[in-house]
């Protein structure tokens, strides 16, 4: 919510972003120690007390402390914190720019390096055909942005968007792939067809699985599972339904009750002989896939650029929909399962591939390619199209998924024309690119579709008037609820869950909050880590691990009293969380620091507290905490950045809770 408001009064300030995002992230973090419901930790913590048959925190028992962390930490900020902030002028944001216009400038990612327009002949086979089944972005990884079609600009485009006689598309992207495609060409069609009886030969066996909801192909797909190098066999046909597909298999996801036809080496299919479904094949039960009408015999020329890949390095399937069976070389056939196999040429090749396949690489080898076109991007947006750059939030689920497998453009029918990822722009092959956290993506669309994205959790629009707009109206219904909240919670202990519970159904009735974004603002990931953590405490206490740890502890520092032990398990903590993420390392913890306190004969609540403040003080890494990572790009900060200011901050936490926490909750 505040980074696109820190990145408007920089702008307004003149100041630079760096200054003022890493004390905003570093605020949140000082704000989650002071609630109960601050931290996820803080629950686990909780109960970890209460399986321990101790008093459980109440909603403000972290406060004290967490105002002292609080207090200290903005007061070093100040005071010296600051000198150590970078003062970097990172690349434009786009609320850089002017705030009467608030378009991108296509300087601030480079693009026109990136522009080139291609022409489409009358005789181009891709007239006719839609983007998609042009191939323009999956095999050249070029971005449409517009199409001139007679006189006029299309800007508006979609992946249905049609392709006619003499267009002009203006494009994105590099040109290597497309200038590779039309220098050489690519292989020759021969005229003699390939029957199914080719791919029954000797060492070779056909077989057809039925899927079933536990099997390994089960909602993946063929790319995902990698099958050719991972388990040495080709899918030739996948029947989903009354539907037999036969090309394209890349990317279709297999579903149970799918059945898929599968050939390899007898050692590679006897992997699947004992699941269920498992039916082995001969000439007979091809039939029903019609294979032969999909089968080509293509030659690779000496001049091909084919020569010298691997077949993942060819694309042939992945950009083509062309699934190689078979290789033949000097009469000889070749192991297409080696991982070192390599195309030569002169090889002939049985693929499983249609017409039209071959129809779109003859026509995309047919484009006229006009490199390093001068145009003015700012010319496409209007006040019903615009560029507007767009983070993941840390909710966002796309992260770990490439822009075509979350189905971006067909989802919110907007463009991404590139990724600002540290401190690199990407923007080629954007559809196979794995988002991170942290990405920040340039979109170009119709104004709706942002707004509408703008209401989605999974991403933060950096700017203020396509975000999601607050009910004022209902503001002071939704504070006077969450100060009832917690003043339930504090005068009449009544546990958290409940008055939260309450709160949330009386944000519903008062018209607040809808049922639908109450659904979608649940994080059910943190809900099963949660679940997951607490039986691996329940463990480590029951197995006396915790016991041993504690026990090593004591005898380490013990000598030195009980504050120099708490002081030595923090600084464990923090030092653990560059490798295990908060939720885990609070389940190991947790056990640890109360049999600690059992240990020295000292009550637990200052040790468990300030475990609780070790635990949320993520400061000196990026990665610790998402609200680091969704900084860093618009702040343009560097890993060692994070280190200067947030070790002595760290320092902070642990000074804090080891001096002032025993006068407070003594031991």
């Amino acid at each position: 919510m505040f980074l696109p408001i820190i990145l408007e009064i920089a702008r307004h300030t003149n100041r630079s972003p760096s200054r003022l995002l890493m004390p905003m992230a570093y605020g949140t973090l000082f704000g989650s120690m002071i609630p109960l419901i601050g931290a996820p930790t803080f629950l686990i913590i909780q109960d970890t007390l209460i399986a321990a048959n101790l008093p459980p925190l109440t909603f403000f028992k972290m406060a004290p402390g967490g105002l002292l962390i609080l207090i200290t930490s903005i007061a070093y900020i100040v005071l010296i914190g600051r000198r150590f902030l970078p003062d970097r002028q990172p690349r434009k944001m786009l609320t850089d720019t002017d705030p009467m216009h608030e378009e991108i400038s296509q300087d601030q990612y480079f693009l026109q390096e990136r522009l080139a327009l291609l022409i489409v002949n009358h005789d181009n086979p891709l007239v006719g055909k839609t983007l998609a089944e042009s191939r323009i972005g999956q095999a050249l990884g070029l971005t449409v942005l517009s199409i001139k079609r007679k006189h006029h600009q299309i800007v508006q485009i979609s992946t249905d968007t049609v392709i006619e006689a003499y267009d002009q598309l203006l494009v994105l992207g590099r040109l290597d792939r497309i200038d590779e495609l039309c220098q050489r060409p690519f292989f020759i069609v021969e005229d003699q067809r390939p029957v199914a009886e080719q791919l029954v030969t000797e060492g070779l066996v056909l077989a057809e699985l039925l899927i079933s909801p536990d099997s390994l192909f089960a909602h993946k797909s063929l790319k995902e599972i990698n099958i050719r190098h991972q388990h040495q066999i080709n899918v030739l046909g996948i029947q989903q339904g009354e539907i037999i597909r036969r090309t394209n298999l890349q990317r279709v996801i297999i579903l149970p009750g799918d059945r898929v036809l599968i050939e390899g080496p007898q050692e590679s299919i006897s992997k699947f002989c004992q699941q269920p479904g498992y039916c082995q094949l001969g000439i007979e039960g091809l039939s029903k896939y019609m294979l032969d009408e999909h089968l080509l015999t293509i030659r690779v020329p000496e001049e091909s650029s084919l020569v010298g890949k691997t077949l993942n390095e060819s694309r042939l399937g992945s950009a083509y929909g062309i699934t190689v069976l078979r290789v033949s070389r000097n009469r000889a056939e070749v192991n297409l399962t080696n991982s070192n196999f390599k195309i030569y040429a002169g090889d002939v090749l049985i693929v499983e591939g249609r017409h039209t396949d071959i129809e779109v690489l003859r026509g995309l080898q047919s484009l006229k390619v006009i490199p390093n076109v001068e145009a003015d991007l700012e010319e496409l947006t209007s006040s019903s199209t615009q560029m507007v750059e767009v983070m993941l939030s840390p909710y966002s689920k796309l992260a770990g998924k490439t822009l075509r497998e979350a189905h971006f453009r067909e989802k919110y029918h907007v463009t991404v024309l590139a990724v600002w990822r540290g401190d690199r722009v990407l923007r080629s092959a954007l559809g196979d690119l794995t988002l991170q956290h942290g990405d920040a993506l340039l979109c170009f669309g119709p104004v709706e579709n942002l707004k509408e994205m703008g209401r989605e959790r999974d991403f933060v629009v950096l700017k203020m008037d396509l975000q999601e707009q607050p009910l004022l109206k209902k503001a002071p219904l939704a504070a006077a609820i969450v100060v009832g909240v917690a003043l339930l919670a504090l005068i009449f202990d009544i546990p958290i869950a409940i008055t939260a519970i309450m709160g949330c159904a009386l944000m519903v009735l008062g018209g607040a909050l809808t049922m639908e974004n109450a659904y979608e603002s649940i994080d059910w990931s943190l809900i099963f880590v949660l679940a997951a953590m607490l039986p691996l405490g329940y463990a480590i206490q029951d197995t006396g691990a915790a016991a041993v740890v504690s026990n090593w502890m004591v005898d380490l520092v013990g000598g030195f009293g009980p504050s120099a032990v708490l002081a030595g398990l923090m600084v464990l903590v923090i030092a653990a969380k560059f490798f295990l993420p908060a939720p885990v390392l609070t389940a190991i913890m947790a056990p640890i620091a109360l049999n600690t306190a059992y240990a020295l004969g000292v009550s637990p609540n200052t040790f468990m507290l300030g475990m609780a403040y070790a635990l949320t003080a993520s400061f000196i890494s990026p990665l610790s905490h998402s609200v680091n990572m969704m900084v860093m790009t618009p702040g343009s900060y560097r890993f060692s950045d994070y280190i200067k200011q947030g070790l002595p901050i760290s320092i902070i936490v642990i000074l804090v809770s080891t001096l002032l926490l025993p006068l407070i909750f003594p031991f």
